[in-house]
């Protein structure tokens, strides 16, 4: 992980923030960009990408998958935390308008505490999407195992509905 004021080098570059907002856009969509795609959209040589990603990936602001000779990259935000909460009192110290300064920075404080949970749970749901989509593709290339696990689990609810009834039957004195 960055520490601060490397975050501040890092971001620092125009270059190196086009390709953090491509990332972003990427993590919206639930995809990753690939250094081919990032010289595309950015106009810039692929060395000159590759050379910005590295330091994206050194800061810990990107994240690599590799797939052979191929690398796909993701944002990850996390390290832009820091940042984000040595600036909220500055931005919020011209507030004089609704009190004191310490205001803005109480509310960006108390704001902070909700978002981690809140990036976690969305990290949770984008990995449970991942493992969601991939169980759906080895059904679409594979559906038999899994009308076999359906027609099972079928069975056994059937079998044990009526085990239920025979026994509600026993105790009731009805056959």
């Amino acid at each position: 992980m960055c520490v601060m004021p490397d975050i501040f080098a890092v971001v620092a570059d125009p270059t190196r923030r086009e390709i953090l907002d491509l990332l972003l856009d990427r993590r919206a969509r639930n995809a990753e960009a690939s250094v081919s795609e990032i010289v595309d959209a950015l106009g810039v040589t692929q060395p000159t990408v590759s050379k910005h990603l590295k330091v994206l990936r050194e800061a810990g602001l990107a994240l690599v998958r590799e797939d052979g000779q191929h690398r796909y990259y993701t944002i990850d935000v996390r390290p832009l935390d820091a940042l984000d909460d040595w600036l909220m009192p500055f931005i919020f110290s011209d507030d004089e308008e609704h009190g004191e300064a310490a205001l803005g920075a109480a509310a960006f404080a108390a704001w902070a505490d909700v978002t981690q949970p809140v990036r976690q749970a969305a990290e949770q749901a984008r990995t449970r999407a991942a493992a969601a989509r991939e169980a759906v593709e080895r059904v679409a290339n594979d559906p038999k195992p899994f009308g076999q696990s359906v027609g099972r689990r079928a069975a056994d609810v059937v079998h044990g509905a009526k085990t239920r009834v025979q026994d509600a039957q026993g105790r009731f004195g009805r056959h």
